[in-house]
């Protein structure tokens, strides 16, 4: 077989693999928190894979749209998630993705903010008296956060030398004299993307994804309006949102361990799909645990976060001053 068509093939699988983790992992990351959550309440709880068949019985659903509607709320659900499509293609949260294009990391975040305001006009377009309020928290909770993760990731930037998030997170060993800093700062990132995530998807302590008072709601008041289909792409869009978040963090994580022991790219995968699955399992710990905080304690929260990531700034810019 010449090189050329093992080449092909070895892209085909690479593209495969691709789509099936894109597919099954999102559901499997809601799946395996709803599961943890329940065996810490000696419950059974629901099969790893129900939220994928819950997204299957509700594109079998009809629809309810309010008369207040207009194609924004349509539009909005496609962009939403052809932005996470995107994003899942661009963002290096799975170490054996295919081939993509330069993935600049402010670009990563104005993604980002592109999917949080199409999301925004849905839940206005709606004309909910709850969705206007799950809008206006997630716009503050947005303001708050996006500093936090933009700090991070500018951090590995500053040590990597490039803001290319494909460079960055790639997997060499840096020859340096400050190469005794990488785990600090990879573990200081991974840390603030992992607490940014809970903050961006609103969930605990920030906010209770299963609580049933929609004046504490978030997401969930959002998306009261949505049904069948339109339920099913945005359950969807931001199940994959929370997936791109874990595989980052754990991508740290795994940068973290790399950069003392040497690993092969096998490895890599594994300990790759590893790390989202054990953040899952952290995530529902935490809801399990721990309490909503007040709203007005948010934003002390997010300050710790944004700590966090300053902290790790400041320590990769002295690295940098080190190497010249």
């Amino acid at each position: 077989m010449s090189d050329a068509n093992v080449h092909l093939l070895r892209s085909c699988a690479h593209w495969i693999l691709f789509v099936s983790c894109v597919a099954l992992v999102p559901p499997l990351c809601l799946g395996i928190i709803r599961k943890t959550k329940a065996r810490l309440q000696n419950r059974v709880g629901p099969p790893l894979l129900q939220p994928l068949f819950d997204i299957f019985k509700l594109c079998r659903k009809g629809e309810t749209l309010s008369s207040t509607m207009s194609g924004a709320f349509r539009i909005s659900t496609v962009v939403v998630l052809a932005t996470m499509l995107v994003l899942a293609w661009m963002t290096p949260w799975l170490s054996f993705k295919p081939w993509s294009p330069n993935a600049d990391l402010f670009l990563i975040v104005y993604l980002f903010a592109l999917a949080r305001v199409f999301s925004l006009l849905g839940a206005l377009d709606s004309g909910s008296a709850f969705g206007a309020f799950g809008a206006s928290r997630e716009v503050t909770l947005g303001l708050l956060v996006e500093p936090a993760l933009l700090l991070g990731l500018v951090a590995l930037g500053l040590f990597s030398g490039t803001s290319d998030l494909r460079l960055i997170f790639a997997y060499h060993q840096i020859q340096a004299p400050g190469a005794s800093c990488i785990p600090g700062i990879w573990l200081l990132v991974g840390v603030s993307i992992l607490l940014s995530s809970l903050v961006e998807l609103s969930r605990m302590p920030v906010d209770d994804p299963t609580t049933h008072l929609e004046l504490t709601m978030v997401h969930e008041a959002m998306v009261l309006e949505a049904s069948g289909r339109n339920l099913a792409l945005i359950e969807f869009s931001h199940a994959l949102r929370m997936s791109i978040f874990f595989g980052l963090a754990a991508q740290c994580f795994v940068h973290a361990a790399a950069a003392v022991w040497r690993m092969n790219a096998l490895t890599h995968g594994l300990l790759n799909i590893f790390g989202i699955c054990l953040i899952a399992v952290s995530v529902g710990v935490l809801e399990s645990l721990s309490v909503k905080l007040q709203w007005r304690k948010v934003p002390e929260f997010v300050a710790y976060v944004v700590s966090m990531s300053l902290l790790a700034a400041f320590v990769a810019a002295g690295s940098g001053v080190a190497k010249l």
